[in-house]
């Protein structure tokens, strides 16, 4: 019948088979390019069975189709593939929440404040931690240290872990209760930060905050109790209650090792997950994965393993990337956390298992690093079709672009970078190195395939401030407020949803059933207020998400949020 796209009439619905009707003023079916990126007909509709797109088209035409379908309108509504961030740390931010969120302090006084009052309720000795502490806005750019921490007393130690998740700070206790002293030696790929008279300042770059607070990565006991599973699973669907309310279906999970996953596992055995996951298992596990015969795409369509993390360098928005030139006015190049023999090593041994592997690697004397590691287990072992991915991918040049696009790589930078870390970007990095930062622009002009990432909770996680960010390149950062940062690098908002939507499901290797409404498509999609492709871009941080449906399902309504 004409105006129907998708082959309803040769589908058998049976008993337990749910068939359901949506309608809305717009939908959008897909945004990568093709001629209209909304569905056709007067009153456009999606035909839904069970957990899949089965037709789009007309409602009347549809409804002439399925006349027993479940009808459910959604009046003035745009309707948007899901939102997939291809990269954040859910189960990093459900550990997070037995900590303090120090993301709104905007001092000093604030943070020790907030830790204190944590204090006062936990157990002597008990450890208390604190969170996505924003040295930039809350202390000036300068990182607080062990003395400043100790103003909080000695009865507990204390953790304060900086919002890019690359480094921390301990209290003397702290440090005594990690085992750190002044004899310390820093950790192979981390940095103990000492003063002028070789003392601990309690600050911990990389392996070395690694060690203390990320089981995944440890190379030791971590010192940060583990959740039991009740309480990691309440905060994990704490989590994805607010991914759910910004209209997000699926997220990459970035740093996933046993603990992690089993807390995943455990959530999808008891039906628990409202988004799907797409876990990044870290190196330090993937022997042990690849000896019980698995590879990259090992899972359902709810939780499944899309590849292996590595880290190469530090942090943007901390100021340890691996840089070419200096951050501005120093002679500091940043921190390289696997040396190239490493790195090469572990390509080889995921590329030639078959297995993808999502490199972080953040500056573009890294970037280079990786590319080589890449370009060697190429050479050694071909695999046609085994595409591997940059995490961050954040200072690039036409170099680094054309041996990307050479091997058939794909990018996976900061979206909301731009907008919300505007000032600290600036002082390190200056106004014409951001120029070529999270190059949306240059690497789709070059034909790389490009992916939408938060690194929440290093950034914000709501798609729309990552589209406006991507969109506008405008700074809601301190005194970088309104100010375009890197302009040459703004893409259309039709582009940008593309990041977020085909782009990720590209990322993942789930391009086949995922980022689309089209037939035979996962029914997953956001409802919002306004159209992202109409709305003025200054305000598209303000669009509602009214509904986020997953497999055919509403999971989250903004009138009935609990």
């Amino acid at each position: 019948m004409p105006g129907i796209d998708g082959p309803v009439g040769g589908v058998v619905v049976g008993n337990a088979q749910r068939q359901v009707l949506v309608t809305a003023e717009r939908i959008v079916t897909a945004a990568d390019g093709r001629a209209s990126p909304y569905a056709s007909g007067p009153r456009p509709a999606l035909l839904l069975l069970d957990e899949r797109v089965v037709a789009t088209g007309g409602l009347d035409a549809l409804r002439e189709r399925a006349p027993e379908a479940e009808l459910v309108d959604l009046g003035a509504a745009t309707v948007v593939p899901g939102f997939n961030d291809a990269h954040q740390h859910p189960t990093m931010t459900a550990a997070n929440l037995r900590g303090v969120d120090l993301s709104t302090a905007d001092s000093a006084d604030g943070i020790l404040g907030a830790l204190r009052e944590r204090a006062r309720s936990a157990d002597p000795g008990e450890w208390v931690l604190g969170t996505r502490y924003d040295h930039g806005r809350a202390t000036g750019g300068t990182p607080l240290t062990r003395w400043d921490l100790d103003e909080l007393g000695t009865s507990h130690p204390v953790l304060l872990i900086n919002v890019g998740a690359h480094w921390g700070v301990l209290n003397s206790a702290g440090l005594r209760a990690a085992g750190l002293s002044d004899d310390s030696e820093d950790p192979v790929g981390g940095e103990l930060v000492r003063d002028a008279a070789g003392r601990l300042t309690g600050v911990v770059h990389e392996q070395a905050l690694f060690d203390l607070a990320y089981p995944s990565l440890a190379r030791r006991p971590t010192v940060l109790p583990r959740q039991d599973t009740e309480s990691g699973l309440r905060h994990l669907e704490q989590t994805f209650r607010a991914l759910n309310a910004a209209g997000i279906t699926s997220v990459g999970d970035a740093m996933v090792g046993p603990d992690e996953l089993a807390l995943l596992q455990e959530a999808r055995v008891r039906g628990r997950l409202t988004a799907r996951v797409n876990a990044l298992l870290t190196y330090p596990h993937v022997d042990t994965f690849h000896a019980a015969g698995l590879r990259t795409g090992f899972g359902d369509h709810w939780l499944r393993v899309g590849g292996v993390k590595a880290f190469a360098d530090g942090a943007v928005a901390g100021g340890t990337c691996l840089v070419e030139q200096p951050f501005e006015g120093t002679e500091d190049h940043g921190i390289q956390t696997l040396s190239q023999d490493e790195l090469e090593e572990l390509a080889l041994r995921v590329h030639g298992a078959g297995s993808r592997l999502a490199i972080h690697a953040n500056g573009d004397r890294a970037i280079r690093l990786v590319l080589t590691a890449l370009e060697r287990a190429r050479e050694r072992t071909p695999r046609p079709g085994l595409r591997h991915r940059i995490e961050h991918c954040s200072i690039i040049d036409d170099d680094i672009v054309a041996r990307m696009k050479a091997l058939d790589a794909i990018a996976v930078p900061f979206g909301s970078y731009v907008a919300f870390h505007g000032d600290k970007l600036l002082d390190y990095y200056g106004a014409d190195r951001l120029e070529r930062m999270f190059a949306h622009r240059g690497l789709l002009d070059a034909g790389v395939a490009v992916a939408g990432s938060s690194d929440f909770p290093c950034g914000p996680y709501e798609p729309l401030v990552a589209l406006a960010s991507c969109v506008t390149r405008r700074s809601t950062a301190g005194r970088t407020s309104g100010r375009v940062l890197g302009g040459s690098q703004r893409i259309t908002p039709l582009e940008a949803l593309a990041l977020y939507t085909t782009g990720s499901a590209h990322a993942s290797g789930e391009a086949e059933h995922k980022g689309r409404l089209l037939p035979g498509y996962l029914a997953d999609f956001a409802v919002l207020s306004e159209d992202p492709l109409e709305a003025d871009t200054h305000r598209l941080p303000g669009v509602e998400v009214l509904q986020t449906w997953v497999g055919g399902r509403p999971v989250w309504r903004q009138d009935d949020p609990s």
